[in-house]
């Protein structure tokens, strides 16, 4: 298991991915925003994918069944050699419908600086969620950050998290992400297990069949 972060390092992995993970306004918006990252609930799958390198492994391997690159089987075994599921592991709790981690105080930590704000926005004809705006600042910290081993960890990694999620919507991903016998059985306020053994099965018979 990782060591206990403080909540300035959770703010640096949370603003990472709101930035790989948001959309670039092609003219600044009302408040002087120029990208907003759309739906909480997207959030918090693109999160549970970084902080579970397992589940991740699996959809890179779901992404090679559709496509054959080689390259993404080859990534898998990279992050199992480097013992990624122990040791980047940061299980999320289960929560009503999926993995969930408040994010209060990070946000506000991200608020107090100016990067990010939280409005709230229709989700659909009855229901409505938490995005996210990101101001110029936002962007000028990333590019002052960017030497910085933790976060360049961070914003490598969600690089690969988009590769798997793409344009989905965050209800897209839960669903996939409860396709897993082991998350969707997770009573609430549980741990959400890992599947290391279930990747480490299908690698294996991926490299004895090619």
């Amino acid at each position: 298991m990782p060591p206990q972060m403080s909540s300035a390092q959770k703010a640096m992995r949370l603003f990472a991915v709101l930035v790989a993970g948001c959309e670039r306004l092609a003219t600044p918006g009302a408040d002087g925003e120029t990208a907003i990252f759309k739906g909480e609930t997207r959030l918090h799958a693109l999160m549970f994918w970084l902080r579970n390198p397992d589940y991740l492994a699996w959809e890179l391997l779901e992404l090679h069944a559709a496509t054959g690159d080689a390259a993404l089987v080859a990534r898998v075994r990279a992050m199992l050699a480097a013992e990624e599921p122990i040791l980047r592991r940061d299980a999320m709790p289960k929560w009503r419908f999926g993995a969930y981690d408040p994010i209060d105080t990070e946000m506000a930590m991200l608020t107090s600086r100016r990067l990010v704000r939280t409005v709230h926005r229709p989700a659909g004809p009855k229901s409505a969620e938490n995005s996210f705006l990101l101001f110029p600042a936002a962007f000028r910290f990333e590019g002052a950050v960017a030497g910085n081993i933790a976060y360049q960890w961070y914003a490598d990694r969600m690089r690969v998290v988009m590769q798997v999620a793409g344009e989905r919507f965050g209800s897209d991903l839960k669903k996939t992400q409860y396709e897993h016998i082991e998350y969707a059985k997770t009573p609430g306020h549980g741990l959400i297990p890992p599947i290391t053994r279930r990747v480490e099965e299908r690698l294996r018979g991926i490299e004895e069949g090619s």
